[in-house]
């Protein structure tokens, strides 16, 4: 594996031995208050890794990237990758296959779908609210969260099929916008 291509970015040419000593005790004590379950006392101990990790001249990217998610492994893997070993790249697994779905469930999601998104759209063109956004001219509501009456994995078959488009955060959009009379 090259240096350049590496997952945590150029490897330095020359570090202190001074300095891989004390990353090496710091990652350790880092590991110690990740293993006591104590989130308060492992706090400062990140930050302070954080420094020696910039001292050391890492990627900034990696650095975030570990330290924001707590990653104790991965800090393992970037101290030992500091004192020359080579780290196996993390191979990503597959996208997960659309989960298979009975047609006659996803008819009934889209069914109900298309009366959210129509009942919504009603709502924010009515007259009768008092809100600044009823005045009753069309409204441009193309996506809405969806139902819970049905779980994810029925959605998410709906979108592998074609009749929906995941615009994010569980939100779902009609991907002809016919919201039809059913």
């Amino acid at each position: 594996m090259s240096d350049v291509n590496a997952r945590f970015g150029k490897r330095p040419s020359h570090l202190p031995p001074q300095l891989l000593a004390e990353l090496a005790k710091q990652a350790s004590v880092v590991a110690a208050a990740v293993a006591s379950a104590d989130a308060a006392a492992a706090g400062p101990q990140w930050g302070a890794m954080h420094k020696l990790l910039l001292k050391a001249k890492v990627e900034p990217g990696a650095i975030m990237k570990l330290v924001a998610n707590r990653n104790a492994a991965g800090l393992s893997d970037i101290v030992r990758w500091l004192h020359g070993e080579e780290i196996a790249e993390v191979i990503e697994a597959p996208a997960p296959t659309a989960p298979v779905v009975e047609p006659e469930v996803m008819r009934a999601a889209m069914k109900i779908f298309r009366k959210r998104l129509r009942y919504a759209r009603l709502d924010a063109e009515s007259r009768l609210g008092v809100g600044p956004m009823s005045s009753g001219k069309r409204n441009e509501i193309d996506a809405v969260e969806a139902p819970r009456e049905y779980p994810t994995s029925v959605w998410l078959a709906l979108v592998a099929a074609g009749r929906l488009k995941s615009e994010g955060k569980g939100f779902y959009a009609l991907v002809n916008d016919d919201v039809g009379e059913d």
